[in-house]
């Protein structure tokens, strides 16, 4: 009896396993209570080093533990990244590759105009070719996604986004340039499409506006690139070798961080919808203001407001570094921009920009306007994104973010189009430009108002 009382006593002193270690109610089934102490006293003294680890939730488990319960990251030396990040920074690194190239055609555009003596209707028609590719990539990168996978439709985007690159980087004849456009579209439409789906399922909107700052950053890096080349007379064409190589490494990248990615499955049956109509107009909007804005301003530039070539691209540059400056400010803790309301404070400071920058004669007060409108007009596109995102069933945010953005992609390219139609047909030209994007701004602020309040649940 006293040993019996005295083996329970050691039992109880004995250290709490972690989990994923052998339960003591398993050991009992295996053999004596001696044994089973041996071969806790075991467990424990074994050297850390003979053993592997799989890391759950960055805690060591024995590699007994099922596979669906894994969660798997990067340890470097102390350090441990969880695959949230890993799968952010794959994410980031592609929207950068999307913005960098986006804006580079409204950078290039004053100078393929003039290498191919193009007239403002015809040359306006890059817009329309890129818009084919990217609104069919959008379309298709849900199925593709389900179909072959989250890495493999990257390795895609990347094929496609380098071979469209490539092609323009010779100058061939403007057609096969409209091809180039074309094969843009569709590795740029993927990109987007299945990065944004990645991040839209960790239900974060501060991860959202973290990836769009990526895109801000690209897109403003091509318009610097772009004025260095027309000061140094740099021929147009050669700025395209920085995206091919660009997209070589992200093939790299991608194909080692998304090995193991799988679409989360659905954890929760109940969830709130937004208005189909309602998330449509406010993308279609919102790409319409800020690709029109950005495309069409380098020429606005140089011909309104007596802007050098190399400074007008610069200025283009004050845009996006506003865009980025705004969507990182907005991710920042604790502050918070309400779906309804914020959004469209933020509009009206944008109006209040552009009317400025309407009016304004001085060159030097240009960098100030531009780039305060793009700090407001910055978290435009992810607010939405994430309104649309937090309003879908789970298993079905891949397909909503991809149609969201595909939608985007009709105002994204004819906004530019039917600009640079309307400017060839009026008096004023380019001058309308800022009077139109007041009056697209208006109306999003306004369809902010149309989005159903979201309720609360446990």
């Amino acid at each position: 009896m006293t040993q019996i009382t005295s083996s329970q006593i050691e039992l109880d002193e004995l250290p709490t396993l972690e989990r994923g270690r052998r339960s003591f109610e398993q050991i009992k089934n295996t053999g004596s209570h001696k044994d089973d102490i041996a071969t806790e006293n075991e467990i424990f003294s074994e050297p850390r080093h003979t053993r592997s680890h799989i890391f759950v939730d960055a805690v060591p488990v024995e590699d007994t533990v099922e596979p669906q319960a894994r969660r798997l990251g990067l340890r470097i030396g102390n350090i441990y990244i969880e695959e949230e990040i890993l799968y952010l920074i794959g994410s980031c690194m592609g929207i950068f590759a999307a913005g960098f190239s986006d804006t580079a055609t409204g950078a290039n555009l004053p100078s393929i105009q003039k290498h191919y003596d193009l007239s403002y209707e015809v040359v306006s028609l890059v817009f329309l070719a890129g818009f084919g590719g990217y609104l069919t990539a959008c379309m298709l990168n849900s199925v593709l996604q389900n179909a072959i996978g989250t890495r493999w439709v990257l390795m895609t985007a990347g094929v496609l986004y380098t071979f469209g690159c490539l092609l323009i980087a010779f100058a061939p004849p403007f057609p096969l340039v409209m091809v180039g456009l074309t094969s843009m579209g569709f590795g740029n439409g993927f990109y987007e499409a299945c990065l944004t789906s990645v991040v839209a399922h960790f239900e974060n909107s501060i991860f959202m506006n973290i990836v769009y700052s990526f895109f801000g950053v690209g897109a403003l890096s091509a318009p610097f690139i772009i004025g260095g080349f027309a000061k140094a007379a740099i021929p147009w064409n050669l700025y395209y070798w920085f995206p091919v190589s660009l997209g070589a490494i992200l093939m790299a990248t991608h194909f080692v961080l998304f090995r193991q990615y799988v679409i989360p499955e659905e954890a929760e049956a109940e969830h709130h919808t937004v208005r189909a109509r309602v998330g449509m107009i406010l993308i279609i909007l919102g790409f319409a203001i800020i690709l029109t804005l950005s495309n069409w301003l380098t020429s606005y530039l140089i011909e309104v407001k007596g802007a050098g070539a190399d400074i007008s691209r610069y200025q283009v540059s004050m845009l996006w570094a506003g865009i980025t400056a705004g969507r990182i400010f907005f991710s920042l803790p604790y502050i918070r921009v309400r779906d309804r309301f914020g959004n469209t404070l933020l509009l009206v400071f944008l109006c209040g920009a552009i009317a400025a920058l309407w009016a304004t004669k001085e060159n030097a007060s240009n960098w100030v306007v531009i780039g305060a409108a793009g700090f407001f007009l910055g978290p435009n596109t992810p607010a939405i994104l994430s309104i649309v995102s937090a309003r879908v069933p789970l298993r079905l945010k891949g397909a909503a973010v991809s149609i969201t953005i595909g939608a985007g992609l009709i105002g994204a390219a004819l906004g530019p189009l039917l600009f640079g139609v309307a400017v060839g047909q009026v008096v004023p030209g380019l001058e309308v430009l800022p009077p139109v994007i007041i009056v697209l701004s208006t109306l999003s602020a306004l369809t902010f108002w149309a989005i159903p309040p979201r309720e609360k649940r446990d």
